[in-house]
């Protein structure tokens, strides 16, 4: 279908559905949707009016059970309270509950007492009549054998509603010797409680006593004029049988309204009638020349900005106009894509020339470190050695060539250390692992550059891990954390914070997370990271993507030599980890180092401090909650030779016993701990087959039954603990010999 034929037959339809739609919704569903929406509304007053009267009536049930249940109210039935009726009836309490007659009866139907309120302001009997009606309705109570037995009714009498009921009477803790007698109370629904009962309604309320006109309908609908309806909602007794109507004056205010509204209806239908002609000019100004103008525009647009621009045409619509933009999308998208194919290809050009420059230096230096590293060691230790010989031939320090002697055992340092590097870097040597603890390293190579490489730097270390164990080179791994130190204290001058931090990571991260500096091409699976950053100037963006290539340095000439970074990253890679770097924003520099978590191989030995007792190869679980006892301890041990396993509570160290496989020599434990404390524990590994020994070291020893103490622990030690009465504890308990239940 053409354009203009579109825009004709979509005009020609929207006016003959506003008009008809209007007609017709305003003749026939507003007008009944309002006569529907007033017989609603009357049967909802009619509800409500029969609601609120009931819950008169409930509120007089229950003042009756009230006085029924209570036990003077017995007593006076069996003669024992001569003044309950003045008491508790008289005109003024009355009147506040609106009670109109109180009738009490016995066992037998005898009346007992009556009272009625009367116009004035006196009491009186009621009179022997109503009292024979009154005790009929009563009999049902009286005859049967539920104590809590009561009867609600409405009648009318006299010309007037009533409500009354009538509760048998029983005492309130022996309610299984059945009834004592019998209460009536009557309310006279008379004018007053009609007026108050109408406020309460806010509508205009009468009651109608004779025979219902409408015999079989609980609420009908009397139209009276054409502004008012009566509302009749019939009164029911306790059989069924209807005694009044409630009759409710309404207005007819909604239908009224639907009528106005009608017309009103109608003239909009008429007007949608004139809108409608014009908006034949609007839709084909706007489905036609409004849109072929915008495509004109868009496509000169683009055709100034180039193809490879990010623009591009709307489509709007499904016709020929649509088409034809979707269409010129189309080539755009082709004209983008083979551009960013051609500029993908180049990038990678680069970046594969890039890394075969790399390449080719690296072996170049390589074979040049290679040929001549064994005879310049030799030159050189030979240099050292007779340096150092002549110095100690010097008869005196104050020697005028001992400053010059000791400038050249410090310049045969700097050249040694050189040497290193470049073999270091050429050789790429395959690194020897061992299972060590990242935070023991940490610690011996925070103790040996503070000796004076860091200068006055201050180090701050923070350990959010506790499975901190690695596969890696000791030595190797020392060299890249004494490198990042120093380098940090080089960015600070020499003074300043250096903050270290290990955590874990888990790859790959979720896709909404940013990937952190050097972790881009790792393998999937969990990381141990460690952080290492100063508070200096930073690196020069410019020089971000260079500072691990060989030979680049930053620093000032004669300070630096450029293969420290590359060193680093070598010996990381080689570690299947990763290196990066990244400027932080409140400044300073900060490197990430990315190390594979240990896989607890059996291939792999762990590393041992020589110098250690007997527990040389030992294996120790040790659990406790505080994280500084379990570093500390843990790196004692590990120095006297144990391969100490760390947990944080009873529940990881239960978990560890049993997961890992390994075979215990002997577990240490805390007693108070989250989750499962050191009895629990020693309990499950006591019912283990062969259970290792277990020694508690704790100071809320005192706390635990001596039974306990005597039957699951090997020894006890109290906190705190003397590390060579430590290892005496453990030495004895691996012998066998028994140890002192509590060795203080």
């Amino acid at each position: 279908m053409k354009l203009q034929h579109k825009a004709w037959a979509l005009v020609l339809i929207v006016v003959g559905l506003c008009a008809s739609s209007a007609m017709l919704g305003a003749r026939y569903f507003v007008g009944d949707s309002f006569r529907q929406l007033e017989a609603d509304r009357a049967a909802r007053e009619g509800e409500r009016a029969r609601r609120v009267l009931n819950q008169q009536v409930q509120a007089l049930a229950a003042t009756a059970r009230d006085y029924a249940y209570w036990v003077d109210t017995v007593d006076y039935v069996g003669g024992r309270k001569p003044a309950y009726m003045s008491e508790n009836f008289d005109l003024d309490n009355m009147g506040y509950l609106r009670i109109s007659e109180v009738l009490i009866f016995d066992g037998a139907g005898r009346s007992v007492a009556t009272v009625a309120r009367t116009g004035g302001e006196e009491l009186a009997r009621v009179a022997p009549g109503r009292v024979a009606a009154l005790r009929e309705l009563a009999h049902p109570i009286l005859a049967g054998t539920d104590a809590k037995a009561a009867l609600q009714t409405m009648r009318v009498q006299e010309g007037r509603l009533e409500f009354v009921i009538a509760v048998a009477i029983h005492h309130p803790d022996r309610p299984q010797q059945g009834p004592s007698g019998a209460m009536v109370m009557v309310r006279h629904f008379d004018e007053g409680e009609l007026a108050q009962f109408a406020d309460v309604l806010m509508t205009p309320v009468r009651l109608a006593l004779g025979k219902p006109e409408h015999a079989g309908e609980d609420i009908h609908l009397v139209p009276v004029d054409d502004a008012h309806d009566e509302l009749h909602a019939a009164l029911h007794d306790h059989q069924g049988r209807t005694v009044a109507e409630l009759v409710l004056s309404l207005d007819r205010r909604l239908q009224q309204q639907g009528h106005v509204l009608t017309w009103q209806g109608m003239g909009l239908a008429a007007l949608a009638g004139l809108l409608a002609s014009a908006l034949l000019v609007l839709l084909l100004d706007r489905l036609m020349v409004q849109r072929l103008l915008r495509l004109h525009a868009e496509l000169k647009g683009i055709t100034e900005q180039g193809p490879s621009a990010s623009g591009q045409v709307r489509v709007q619509g499904n016709d020929e106009l649509a088409q034809l933009a979707n269409g010129v999308n189309g080539l755009l998208l082709r004209v983008r894509q083979d551009a960013e194919a051609q500029r993908s290809a180049h990038e990678r050009q680069e970046a594969l020339q890039i890394q075969l420059m790399q390449s080719q230096k690296t072996e170049a230096l390589g074979r040049l470190t290679g040929g001549i590293a064994h005879d310049f060691n030799n030159s050189l230790a030979a240099i050292t050695g007779w340096v150092r010989l002549a110095v100690e031939d010097l008869p005196d320090t104050r020697h005028p060539s001992h400053e010059a002697l000791q400038q050249a055992l410090k310049a045969t340092r700097y050249a040694d250390g050189l040497m290193r590097q470049l073999l270091a870097f050429g050789r790429q040597t395959p690194p020897k692992l061992r299972r060590l603890h990242w935070t023991n390293l940490i610690e011996e190579t925070r103790q040996m550059v503070g000796s004076g490489l860091t200068r006055d730097c201050e180090l701050v270390v923070d350990y959010r891990v506790d499975d901190d164990e690695v596969d890696a080179d000791p030595t190797q791994l020392q060299q890249v954390l004494v490198n990042l130190l120093i380098n940090a204290a080089d960015a600070m001058q020499g003074k300043g914070r250096i903050e270290l931090t290990l955590d874990a990571l888990e790859l790959p991260l979720p896709p909404a997370q940013d990937v952190p500096p050097g972790a881009a091409g790792l393998v999937p699976g969990h990381y141990l990271v460690l952080t290492v950053r100063d508070h200096g100037a930073g690196v020069a963006p410019e020089h971000l993507d260079r500072v691990f290539e060989p030979f680049f340095t930053t620093k000032a000439k004669g300070r630096g030599t450029g293969l420290g970074l590359s060193v680093a990253q070598g010996i990381v890679v080689r570690h299947h980890g990763g290196l990066g770097l990244r400027n932080e924003p409140d400044g300073g520099a900060c490197f990430h180092l990315y190390l594979p978590a240990s896989r607890r191989d059996a291939a792999v030995d762990p590393v041992t401090v020589p110098g250690g007792g007997t527990g040389l190869g030992r294996q120790l679980l040790f659990v406790d909650d505080d994280q500084l006892v379990r570093h500390a301890w843990s790196a004692l041990l590990e120095r006297k030779g144990w391969n100490v396993t760390r947990s944080r509570d009873g529940e990881e160290g239960w978990a560890q016993f049993v997961q890992t496989g390994k075979r215990w020599d002997v577990v240490l434990t805390d007693q108070s701990m989250p989750r499962l404390d050191g009895v629990g524990l020693a309990q499950r590994i006591r019912a283990t087959n062969s259970p290792p020994p277990i020694v508690l070291m704790s100071g809320h020893v005192n706390e635990i039954a001596p039974e306990l103490v005597s039957s699951l622990f090997a020894a006890v030690l109290h906190k705190p603990v003397d590390a060579a009465e430590l290892q005496r504890v453990l030495q004895d308990v691996l012998a066998g010999v028994g140890a002192t239940p509590a060795a203080d």
